[in-house]
């Protein structure tokens, strides 16, 4: 081949070498877009919603039946609304709660009734069952609060023979 077409020819490979390559990136990116918007907006059918809330309805525990309510939600592109109360307990007498999670500083709110002296303590603990401190030590009926501007794994002892209610509110 005679060095001059040669010369022709690379040159023209080159650029459509170029061409072929900025063509190539263009699709990539054209894709990897379309697929994030399938992922990000992904539209459910009327059918599918209804089959997800068939799922969600029969949990029987109240607290994830409503978090798997924000999840669909969520993937519905709504916006959920912030509550302010993590978790809300009531009773007569002791209790110890199940753990709760608390991803920012918080408070807890409570309120007892009785008549005369009574005695109402919360205990609090971490998630690995150690004692935190004592959040409540009244001796009267009425309400009271507890700040901890800690954030984790907790769970309330009650000590108390008084009818009560207890909420941990998010403090932001």
């Amino acid at each position: 081949m005679l060095p001059g077409i040669r010369k022709i020819l690379l040159k023209k490979r080159g650029i459509f070498g170029v061409k072929r390559k900025v063509l190539l990136s263009i699709f990539i990116i054209i894709f990897i877009l379309s697929s994030l918007v399938g992922i990000l907006a992904k539209d459910l059918s009327k059918e599918e919603i209804v089959n997800e809330l068939k799922k969600i309805v029969i949990i029987a525990n109240k607290d994830i039946r409503l978090e798997m309510y924000d999840i669909l939600a969520e993937k519905l592109g709504l916006k959920v609304a912030d509550d302010p109360i993590i978790k809300g307990y009531s009773g007569n007498g002791m209790q110890t709660t199940r753990p709760f999670v608390a991803k920012t500083p918080w408070e807890m709110q409570w309120d007892t009734k009785a008549e005369g002296f009574m005695i109402f303590q919360v205990y609090l603990y971490d998630g690995e069952g150690n004692l935190v401190g004592v959040a409540a030590n009244q001796t009267k009926p009425g309400k009271g609060s507890f700040y901890n501007p800690k954030k984790g794994t907790i769970y309330l002892t009650i000590n108390t023979m008084s009818d009560w209610e207890i909420k941990v509110v998010a403090v932001k």
